[in-house]
């Protein structure tokens, strides 16, 4: 009984690799509809729209939590944010992305620091006064990313493709300025 089980189990982990389920693959370019919902102006100036915007783009994975993307909901008030989650990007398991939203209105000191900081020089120190480095902030201020990609080779940015996948969904999350 126990090796039919582990038999069913292979075949379906067979199955679903064979498909494409776990792995992110390549994106395909969008056409008509899909297109359109990767223009920034189809999109409101929400959390959850920018993103389903990123997602759009196939960077993230909002929805479907612990499918192809996992995402955690982060303790953002540690940071003075509103609300936010930490993605394992689709085009590589070692690339994690934090997008954060801070409330304009009602922002505390903590978030005026953190947001100063990443103004300023693009990282900003954490609870145990590490710098955390590769930090974006959306042109309205309103949004923060946090890029980490374990594998970008400093040395060969250039030419290195993480690198690169990093400048784009950087461009991306900027675009999102609403």
């Amino acid at each position: 009984m126990k090796r039919l089980i582990a038999l069913f189990l292979c075949l379906g982990v067979l199955m679903m690799t064979a498909s494409g389920c776990f792995g992110a693959g390549p994106q395909k370019e969008a056409t008509g509809d899909e297109a359109a919902n990767k223009s920034v102006s189809a999109y409101k100036n929400t959390y959850t729209d920018m993103l389903n915007y990123l997602a759009a783009w196939g960077y993230i994975n909002p929805r479907e939590k612990n499918k192809d993307i996992t995402y955690t909901e982060m303790q953002a008030d540690l940071i003075g944010a509103k609300q936010g989650r930490r993605f394992t990007a689709e085009h590589t398991k070692d690339t994690v992305i934090e997008l954060y939203e801070y409330d304009l209105k009602a922002l505390n000191a903590t978030a005026d620091e953190v947001r100063s900081a990443v103004e300023k020089n693009g990282t900003f120190q954490n609870l145990f006064d590490e710098t955390v480095e590769n930090v974006y902030l959306s042109k309205n201020k309103r949004y923060m990313m946090i890029y980490n990609d374990k594998t970008i080779n400093k040395d060969t940015k250039e030419t290195d493709d993480n690198y690169k996948a990093r400048q784009e969904v950087v461009e991306k999350f900027t675009e999102f300025d609403k």
